[in-house]
């Protein structure tokens, strides 16, 4: 995304190394190869593209190019670890207070990070806005989940997935505008910070306080709901058309009682080794939009949009065809793209439109088969655990994450184009790894691990 070098006049230019100074001062007539190279005490960066980045304003090249990836890997893991902390007290304690908080925590990071003065600082708050992050990212998805039921079970939660693409493409043409890191990263705490007001807004979970025994709790909620639609239950109605719950409070179930039965210990290990490719292809393949040509915010921009058109085509897809059906359909749709990346070579065409094309629909391939999967996932797991389940298995596609810059580095050093290479195999082998998993359309969720066990 930027280029930087140093010129010293009459001397060979090197992107991280010039001739020691002090030497050719003495004497320019002195032979090169006997001059040592020393490191650049400056660097110039070119500022077409962005006017301002991490990069430039911590010199984070050369010897210090590794804290770029190291930026990612804490990102990830604190989204891992947020999604873990919070899904864990979203479990114990009911979801609305949870995801609240963690949107705040969000918030108030993102504002503090964009004044950050150096790089620790800055990394230090950035783990804390990713704390945030996946406690956000993980609750807000069972909420969508649990305050419905019937068809709509289906769609909201696939519907969830769609403002992803539509912040990549908004975010695309906000980073054009701005141009600089720290406008940008204020101008998504403002953003973000708006989400506080859903306080008012979110219900707890009726499925989760039913599921803990919390039953009036859940006949207000539901009270309220009926209302909303047009529809005016009293108490004893509501009652009377309750499953019978035993009041009593369970134990929620951490993620390693998911390995502890047969049935579970294989849906837990092949969601994981899902989530784990699927995370190595989106994360990988974000950072090769660069290598495909074309204009970076076009890029990013284009994905973005596209993958909006993914999310909503999986809706029709997974209410007729099923949930692993339509994840195996978009796995199969994106690696055909990948192979079509390996065959168009590239700047044969103008803007290298083909390419951006099979691309975009190759995210738009992701696109569906995440919002998929994340259902499919969430009907696996059990009410009781359900977003220690979720984190759990997710956390693997942040793992590969972390893995992704390495692979994007190794491109044409062990073979000319090896991350689409990769990416296609691991596409072809998450259709293989669906086949043993049971399909979840039209089935009752289980609410306990031993309901999900059976299932």
């Amino acid at each position: 995304m930027e280029r930087m070098k140093v010129v010293i006049k009459n001397i060979e230019e090197h992107p991280c190394l010039i001739y020691d100074p002090d030497l050719l001062y003495v004497s320019t007539a002195m032979d090169r190869s006997l001059i040592p190279l020393v490191a650049c005490p400056m660097f110039v960066f070119n500022k077409t593209t962005f006017s301002r980045t991490i990069t430039s304003d911590w010199d984070l090249v050369c010897s210090k190019h590794w804290l770029t990836h190291l930026t990612q890997c804490v990102m990830m893991w604190g989204i891992v670890i947020g999604g873990i902390i919070f899904g864990v007290l979203a479990d114990k304690y009911g979801r609305k207070t949870p995801l609240m908080i963690s949107v705040l925590i969000q918030g108030v990071a993102s504002y503090v990070a964009s004044f950050m003065p150096d790089y620790w600082s800055f990394l230090a708050v950035w783990f804390i806005l990713a704390l945030g992050s996946g406690g956000v990212g993980i609750i807000s998805f069972v909420i969508c989940m649990e305050v419905v039921s019937g068809k709509y079970r289906t769609t909201v939660p696939v519907l969830y997935q769609l403002p992803f693409g539509l912040g990549n493409a908004i975010m695309a043409g906000l980073a054009y505008w701005l141009r600089d890191w720290r406008k940008l990263e204020f101008t998504l705490a403002t953003l973000s910070s708006l989400f506080i007001f859903y306080w008012f807004w979110i219900p707890e979970s009726p499925r989760w306080l039913l599921a803990t025994g919390q039953i009036e709790k859940a006949m207000v909620v539901l009270k309220e709901a009926a209302q909303q639609n047009g529809k005016c239950y009293t108490m004893r109605q509501l009652k009377q058309l309750m499953p019978k719950v035993k009041s009593q409070k369970r134990r929620e179930p951490g993620f390693l009682a998911f390995f502890r039965s047969r049935n579970m210990r294989l849906k837990t290990f092949l969601l994981s080794i899902n989530w784990f490719f699927t995370g190595l292809a989106f994360y990988t393949f974000s950072q090769y939009l660069g290598s495909i040509g074309g204009d970076i915010f076009v890029a990013v921009s284009w994905t973005g949009i596209i993958s909006t058109l993914g999310a909503i085509t999986c809706v029709f897809i997974v209410t007729k065809m099923g949930r692993k059906t339509t994840v195996g359909i978009y796995q199969l749709i994106t690696a055909i793209c990948f192979i079509m990346l390996l065959v168009v070579p590239k700047d044969s065409f103008a803007n290298n439109w083909p390419r951006l094309l099979f691309a975009g629909i190759g995210f738009a391939g992701m696109a569906g088969s995440i919002p998929a999967l994340y259902l499919f996932s969430g009907e696996l797991f059990p009410t009781l655990g359900r977003n220690v389940g979720i984190s759990g298995v997710t956390t693997f596609a942040r793992i590969a994450s972390m893995i992704a810059p390495a692979v994007v580095s190794l491109d044409n050093i062990i073979i000319t184009d090896f991350p689409l290479i990769l990416l296609a195999f691991t596409s072809f082998a998450q259709i293989l790894l669906l086949l043993p998993l049971p399909e979840t359309k039209d089935k009752p969720i289980p609410d306990t691990l031993e309901q999900a066990e059976l299932f």
